[in-house]
């Protein structure tokens, strides 16, 4: 049986609260019911309300933690306003962007144009209005934590689903660059990338003409970007999908956005203070 604790710094680190976008089901749930375990209590947002309520009362009923929920498409309009009238008395320490997969396959002429910008608002949008909200009290707090889930189709092109690695891609440089930008006031930024994992949403995905032996459990996804979180910007679930990567690539990330960090600052004469200097910003 696997051990999914977390450690006892986890929730001052993290807590109280910690917001999940996409938070009713498969990853999700696992990262909810994780850190409810550990004391944190709970902002879940989907577009289901039944599903939340379910996971809401389980993890009350276990755990004795507070969960708020919120009924939203994480692409509508309304998504941030709502987020900040439930969250606007409470301090969340983590928020978490679990997006789901691609909503069809089609060569690029033949998506129509609201799946684009569905896919867009999903992908772009939502994570960086989120991110912007949460972010403000961490900075101020000085502690923290931000987590987008991205996917091993972000790492390259792809026919049939362009939009959707390019959503993902754009959600690793966000979460890379908020690495950087936000490191010096104590606050975490992790790209967490999954390959084929087991969700409600690729029940029928045939992961097993892929040699995936059917996907990665919800749960040790989710694990894995919890305990990593805080050790660099991105993190690659699953032994066999990090084996697939080519030499030190994870490794080689943490140099790779301090370096264009620092060619930033220098055509702009901003200060740069390398993401492994420990001083913070006062």
């Amino acid at each position: 049986m696997n051990d999914f604790s977390l450690p006892d710094t986890f929730a001052v680190q993290y807590g109280p609260w910690a917001l999940i976008a996409g938070g009713s089901e498969g990853v999700g749930e696992s990262f909810a019911r994780q850190l409810a375990a550990v004391g944190i209590h709970l902002v879940l947002l989907a577009r289901r309300q039944e599903p939340l309520d379910r996971l809401a009362s389980s993890i009350r009923e276990e755990h004795g933690v507070a969960v708020r929920t919120l009924s939203v498409d994480l692409t509508s309009p309304e998504l941030l306003s709502g987020v900040c009238a439930l969250t606007d008395d409470i301090e969340v320490g983590l928020m978490i962007y679990n997006a789901g997969s691609t909503i069809a396959y089609n060569r690029f002429p033949d998506w129509k144009p609201q799946q684009l910008e569905y896919m867009i608002a999903l992908n772009c949008t939502g994570p960086t209005q989120l991110a912007h909200h949460c972010s403000a009290g961490m900075r101020e707090r000085g502690r923290g934590g931000l987590m987008f889930l991205s996917s091993m189709a972000g790492f390259s092109g792809s026919a049939w689903m362009c939009i959707y690695p390019a959503g993902k891609a754009f959600v690793q440089m966000l979460a890379e660059g908020l690495w950087h930008d936000l490191k010096h006031w104590g606050v975490d930024s992790l790209c967490l990338v999954l390959g084929a994992t087991k969700t409600p949403s690729h029940a029928n995905v045939k992961f097993e003409n892929l040699g995936a032996e059917g996907g990665m459990e919800c749960d040790d996804a989710a694990h894995e970007g919890l305990i990593h979180l805080g050790s660099g910007p991105l993190w690659v679930a699953g032994e066999s999908n990090r084996a697939r990567l080519p030499a030190k690539f994870i490794a080689s990330r943490a140099s790779a956005v301090d370096l264009m960090s620092q060619g930033t600052a220098l055509i702009n004469e901003l200060e740069h203070l390398p993401a492994t200097d420990a001083t913070r910003h006062t």
